[in-house]
This record gives C-alpha cells, structure tokens and sequence, in this order.
C-alpha cells in the first residue's frame, strides 16, 4: 500500500462498477430479505446471496487488505430504495468486504450518519467533527479495521474525502525527518479513554506488527481535552506536537482526493491509510450525508498490536461481545444532544461513557 497522490498512474483506486444485471440481483436478494422480516443485525452473505457478484465483492476485499487499501462499489442509486432498503444493501454488500461489524459506541450503534443537519441548533464547536462543514484533518478511526461509507449525497461545494498511504508517509519521514518517526513509535502518546482510571493510556501511534505497519491516531482524542476540567491526562510535549504537525503535513502532500458519487460504497484500510475531509458548503434543499460502517474481516484481517487493542477490543472484541442491543439507525438524529466532553475529529473511542449515549456515533 505503499502509493503516493503525486503519481496518478501509481495510485490507482479499485473501483467495481455494477451492470443492470449486478443491480437486479442485488434487487432480488434485497426482496426475498425483506420477506424475512428479520432487522438490520442479522444481514449476512448466507441470508443475502449474490452468487454473480460474490467474487468480485471479495476482490474488493483482497484490494483493500493486500492492494492499494481502497476499493469503491460504484453503480447504485440511493434514490431506488427506500430509507430502510439503503441500509440493508449497504450491510448485505460489505458483509462480502468485512463479515464482523464493529460497535461504534457504548449505545450499540452499528453505523453512524456523517452529516451536518440543517435541524440542529447546538453551536458548531458543541459537536463532534463529523457533524459540522468544518474541514477534519488527516486521522484514522481508532479500533476500526475497514472504514466503509456510503455516499448518500455530495455536498454543494467542497466536502471531499481524502486518503494517504501510511507507508508513503513513513518512506518519506525515513529520508527527510526519521526523528518524527522515533517519536510516532514511542509507548507514550496520552489516549483519552473515559472508563479508565486514569482517563487515558500510554500508548504508540505507529508500529510494525506482524509484517505490517499500522497507523492509529486521531489528534482530538490525544492529549487533555481543551474542555477538559480533568487535570491528570498529560500534555503533549514539543516533540510530540512537532512530530503530529510533520504527521499532518507529509500527509497532505501524498494525498490522494476521492471523487465520489452518490450510491458509492467506499471501503478503506483503516490501519494503513489515513484519512482527511475538506470543509464544504451544502445547498437550500440538501446535505452532505455519508453512513459509516466499521467492519472486520476474520479471514483477511491484520493481526492487532497489543499496545492498539484497547479501542479495538470495544469495536470488536471482548467488549464489543457483550454488547447487547446493536442499533441500525436508519436516520440522523432530528436533535443534536451537546457532549460534554468530547467533540473529537471523527469518531468516539467506543469505550467511552455517558458522552457516548448522547450521539450517534464518531467520525468519517
């Protein structure tokens, strides 16, 4: 996965695009669902079966866990299902991609609405950072595997998703800074998470596991909250604001900029490539909406560092196991509930508490 957005022919997106008769079979196995009965949870390849389409749903799967960690399903229209039916095709087609879904919040939320609603009232700076226009900077979903979304509908102006490779990033940092590297590995980064006494944890940002080099960083959710009244989450050093800053920068500079369509499946390695969004502007009449799914996939996946289980084991671990209530929310919220803690770049460290049960979910 090691690519950079300053070669095109280097960096080439898998994107699958469906015919009429990929559309009519998603079509039939979505009928015969529904006369089930049965709710979003138990989505599954065996209750929704696309034998023409199987093989190159698990292409995009090999794509995203030993290819250029991007794969985009291209060829639906939101507009041909209802609310409920957009849901269950975007669980149905990623349940070939990642067969665990991840738990993205101590509520039971399975998926998450990325959009800034026209309803709300609450202040921008009261929210989480996926439900504003506001540009987010490059972080990944901390204890996710694959990120997927679904592209409901594109902003008026702006609002692009951008990607860039890890290991780019790294081979870059190797040559021209390798002192930020020393610094993104070092077992000292202060992790905010709620249900721990302290309310953070020691650990690295980057590190080399079983042939793989992972990526775990969200810059909200590092170091003391600005909001914080709890004094005992450590400061950042200088070392460590530089080495986040550098992050940021050589980030921007290999990024690649996903052109996207509405009824776009995106699904992304969420432990090898991170991830930024642009600030936009929606019209009178409509919004800027993605769905966020985090999955897993039990056959393809990478092994997980234990200095990076902490969220993961709540996304799909142990934690996540006892999860007992899995919501599918088919809508954003119609009230936006202010947090009183955190209103991190994306998404919430799933461990965390009461903060948790006032929102939907974290980021995109």
């Amino acid at each position: 996965m090691n690519w950079s957005g300053l070669d095109p022919d280097e960096t080439q997106v898998h994107v699958s695009n469906l015919g009429d008769s990929d559309v009519a079979e998603i079509g039939e196995s979505l009928h015969l669902f529904n006369k089930l009965e049965l709710d979003g949870d138990e989505v599954n390849r065996e209750l929704f079966p696309l034998p023409s389409l199987r093989g190159r749903l698990e292409q995009c799967a090999l794509e995203v866990h030993r290819g250029c960690g991007i794969c985009i399903i291209r060829g639906l229209n939101p507009r041909w299902f209802s609310i409920e039916d957009n849901i269950i095709v975007l669980l149905a087609l990623a349940s070939y991609v990642g067969d665990q879904r991840g738990v993205q919040n101590s509520k039971g939320d399975m998926l998450s609405h990325v959009i800034e609603s026209k309803s709300w009232t609450v202040p921008k700076d009261k929210r989480h950072g996926i439900h504003t226009n506001d540009s987010l900077p490059f972080h990944n979903d901390m204890g996710c595997e694959i990120l997927s979304i679904q592209v409901r509908d594109r902003a008026e102006a702006g609002g692009y998703t951008c990607v860039a490779s890890m290991a780019a990033i790294y081979n870059d940092l190797l040559q021209s800074n390798p002192r930020v590297l020393h610094t993104l590995a070092k077992h000292n980064w202060p992790i905010q998470s709620s249900k721990t006494d302290p309310p953070f944890v020691l650990c690295p940002l980057l590190e080399f596991h079983a042939d793989n080099l992972l990526i775990s960083m969200d810059p909200a959710r590092i170091g003391p909250h600005p909001l914080s009244r709890n004094g005992s989450i450590p400061h950042l050093t200088l070392d460590q604001q530089e080495a986040l800053a550098v992050l940021q920068q050589v980030a921007r500079k290999h990024q690649l900029r996903l052109e996207t369509q509405p009824g776009d499946i995106i699904f992304i390695n969420n432990l090898s490539l991170l991830h930024s969004r642009e600030s936009y502007r929606d019209s009178v009449s409509s919004s800027r909406h993605l769905v966020r799914l985090w999955l897993r996939n039990t056959r393809l996946g990478w092994a997980m560092p234990p200095s990076m289980r902490m969220p993961w084991d709540a996304a799909f671990g142990e934690k996540a196991r006892r999860v007992i209530n899995r919501n599918y929310p088919i809508m954003p919220m119609p009230e936006y509930m202010e947090c009183k803690y955190s209103n991190g770049t994306a998404a919430f460290v799933p461990d965390d508490d009461i903060e948790d049960d006032k929102d939907d979910g974290g980021k995109g």
